[in-house]
Formats: structure tokens, C-alpha cells, sequence
């Protein structure tokens, strides 16, 4: 047998709500428990505690988890390929024989939400929770989501200050929340925090992007500069995240500079050089 413990508060976080000021009578948090875990192999045991609660399940065979996996991998290689639809339909697949298999949970979200299907990747992000109400990384790509999609930074921040409860150096999570920061106007807290998640992780193009932008909109172009610099020279790739920062980089300087002259000076900084014209 697996099993899950969450807390009775999570449950309602899980649905989108505010848990109550009195907790609910045993009845209604199984009833929430039966309805939230029903993705899970049936029948599950449930013990319901004054703070949390534990689900126990059967775990899935041997057969079941190998095919899983294979349908997986198949499902990646045809997102690879932009064949969204084969792929959806794979994973789904391999979720119904395996309902704990993270990864396929993890990366189906990314294709619903080229395909639009928000709710639908809300969704799968949130079962990732419920298997493991700690697991940080859920958090970050699920805050990252409601702020890009629904420009929802009430509730993204709220989830990527719980991917940092559990890891409290996670740079994508200071990263979005520095964005936050800077969609409020807080240009000094953005800036901090931009600095945080580049000391986590140098190697990670995306804060240094966000410290330029911010620079950029305060008009100190020296700075802004300077951080597309780091940027270029000093950063890598990481996923598919990274790559649309090294395309709108050079466009940040290159909005035109008055030289002494008077005339438009433009530097634009392309992979580890430099072209004026």
C-alpha cells in the first residue's frame, strides 16, 4: 500500500478556497478526500485526523507501471515533435495505469496550455499536490501559470512562497515572484529579488533578464547593460524557458542611445559579442 498525508487546510487549497475558521465535521472532509483523491486506484482508505488526514491506496503493478512509463516517453517524443493531440492522448493513457507517475503529470500541463486547455493543466498540477503536498516544483510551474495565463499574482505568488516554504533557494520561484514584484511597480523589491535568484543559480539566463528589463524601465541603461552582459556570458540554457530570453535580450538595449552627438547609437549584444551600427 502508498499513501498521502495532507492537511485538512491543503484540501481546501486544493479546490481554490479559503479554509473555513471552524474545521469541518469528518463527514464533509471525507466527502472532499473521496471526491479529490478519485484519480487515484479505487477503493482508498481514508483516516481523518484533527489536522491532516492520510490516504492509503494500492500501488499499481509492475505490468501497469512499465507500460506507463513507455507510453511516457512516447507521449514526450511526440510533444517534441508538435504533435500535441498524440501526445495528450498518450499521456492520459499512461495516467490511467500509473496515477502517481509525477513526470507525466509535470509535463502534460506544458501541453495543455499550448493547446489552451488551462483548467485542464491547472488540474493535473494540483493532483501533483495532493500525491505530495510538498513538492515544490508543482508549486513554481503552478504559480507561474496563473500569473502568465490568468494574470492571477494573488494566487501565483501565494503558490511559489509555498514552493519556497519546501525550497527555500529554488531560483525559478524568486524569479517569479520578483516578477510579481515588478508588475506591482515595487522596482526596488523586484531588483532584490532578481539579485536572490541569481545568486542560486548564476547559470540561470531568466532573473538576469528580469534585472535588465527593470533597470530598463527605470532608465538606468548603464545597469541594464551591464546585466545583458552577465547575461550572455555567463549564462546558459537551461529548458525552454531560457530560450526566448537570449532572442529578446539584444532588443533591450537596442531601443537607442543618444551619443554625445546627438545622434542614435545602438549596441546590441548577440551571444558573447557585440555589433554597433
Amino acid at each position: 500500500m502508498l499513501s498521502v498525508t495532507v492537511t485538512i487546510a491543503d484540501l481546501f487549497e486544493f479546490e481554490g478556497k479559503l479554509p473555513p475558521a471552524e474545521r469541518p465535521d469528518d463527514a464533509a472532509i471525507g466527502d472532499m478526500i473521496q471526491r479529490q483523491f478519485r484519480f487515484l486506484p479505487q477503493p482508498i482508505n481514508v483516516q481523518i485526523g484533527k489536522k491532516d488526514a492520510t490516504i492509503s491506496f494500492n500501488e499499481e503493478s509492475p505490468t501497469a507501471k512499465e507500460e506507463a512509463a513507455r507510453l511516457a516517453a512516447k507521449a514526450s517524443e511526440r510533444a517534441f515533435a508538435g504533435n500535441y493531440s498524440k501526445a495528450i492522448s498518450a499521456w492520459k493513457r499512461a495516467l490511467e495505469l500509473q496515477p502517481t507517475l509525477r513526470g507525466a503529470r509535470l509535463e502534460l500541463p506544458m501541453v495543455l496550455v499550448e493547446r489552451g486547455d488551462i483548467d485542464g493543466a491547472k488540474n493535473q498540477l494540483i493532483e501533483v499536490l495532493r500525491l505530495n503536498p510538498q513538492d515544490h516544483w508543482a508549486c513554481v510551474v503552478l504559480g507561474n501559470l496563473y500569473i502568465q495565463n490568468e494574470n492571477d499574482l494573488v494566487t501565483g505568488e501565494r503558490f511559489l512562497r509555498r514552493a519556497l516554504d519546501f525550497a527555500p533557494n529554488d531560483s525559478w520561484a524568486m524569479h517569479g515572484l520578483a516578477a510579481i514584484a515588478g508588475k506591482r511597480g515595487q522596482q526596488d523589491e523586484a531588483i532584490k529579488l532578481f539579485k536572490k535568484a541569481i545568486a542560486a543559480n548564476p547559470e540561470l539566463p531568466n532573473p538576469h533578464h528580469g534585472l535588465a528589463l527593470t533597470y530598463q524601465r527605470m532608465g538606468q541603461l548603464g545597469r541594464a547593460e551591464a546585466a545583458l552582459d552577465v547575461l550572455f556570458t555567463k549564462t546558459k540554457v537551461q529548458d525552454a524557458r531560457s530560450v526566448p530570453v537570449f532572442a529578446t535580450g539584444p532588443r533591450l538595449i537596442c531601443r537607442g542611445r543618444k551619443s554625445p552627438g546627438g545622434e542614435t547609437a545602438f549596441r546590441c549584444l548577440q551571444g558573447g559579442g557585440e555589433s554597433a551600427g
